[in-house]
């Protein structure tokens, strides 16, 4: 299951904040939770919380995002999340207003989202801070299909083990049939601890043609990533996406 929270986060004199911060906004938050769960989210391969800073340009605003990811996460962080009004970090007090909270979601809710979508074959994913994916050891600082589509599938099958996506010949078909259309793209780096991960911010505009029930698969995968982010360390403030269709 999953639940997602967005907050307007400041600092005391009003200051907004950088995207960067919300991994100090995520230690922060494990520090609230029993140590049993913290240490378990650290030994996860995908973490059960997912989050990101970004900001809102037309109201000059920092929204924090945080979106939890399993049955576990929920018990243990909604109850400190529904309630949460400030975080202190070494630099700041951080001023937190929550201003949504979701119901809690299945996968059968998430498929319900996506029949409700648009039947558009275009689709535009804004990445509001830095994305990357790694591939062999290496960062790929360019987003492609088949890395998007890898990234997500396997996030959905790790969080939904009970409807698992595994159909090579749909999984091809998906790959084959999507394309970039066009991007508005620039180099970013996401500073964390005393490392910089090369990555990318901006926009694309993915075109499909794809049948009716890939369609409704390639929806439903999109819905899904606003919760979980796509890329690498989506836990420590990376690969935050909105979906327009």
């Amino acid at each position: 299951m999953i639940q997602n929270f967005q907050y307007l986060i400041q600092t005391p004199d009003g200051t907004s904040i950088p995207s960067f911060w919300a991994y100090r906004l995520y230690a922060a938050l494990l520090e609230q939770l029993p140590v049993e769960f913290a240490d378990a989210v650290h030994e996860q391969g995908f973490s059960a919380i997912s989050q990101y800073i970004r900001f809102d340009h037309e109201k000059h605003q920092s929204i924090w995002v945080v979106s939890l990811l399993t049955d576990d996460a929920i018990s243990y962080c909604a109850p400190i999340l529904t309630n949460i009004t400030h975080l202190s970090l070494h630099e700041s007090t951080i001023i937190i207003k929550k201003i949504q909270q979701s119901d809690v979601l299945t996968a059968d809710t998430i498929i319900t989202q996506a029949e409700q979508l648009s039947s558009s074959q275009a689709v535009r994913i804004v990445f509001h801070n830095a994305a990357s994916f790694k591939s062999n050891g290496i960062y790929q600082i360019f987003p492609t299909v088949p890395l998007i589509l890898q990234n997500l599938l396997q996030r959905w099958n790790e969080f939904f083990p009970e409807m698992l996506l595994e159909d090579d010949d749909a999984i091809q078909m998906l790959t084959n049939n999507l394309r970039i259309r066009s991007y508005r793209l620039k180099s970013s780096t996401y500073r964390l601890k005393q490392s910089s991960i090369p990555g990318f911010c901006g926009e694309i505009i993915i075109s499909s043609k794809l049948s009716p029930p890939m369609l409704e698969l390639w929806k439903m995968l999109l819905i899904f990533s606003e919760y979980t982010g796509i890329g690498i360390k989506t836990a420590l403030g990376m690969g935050g996406v909105s979906i327009f269709v």
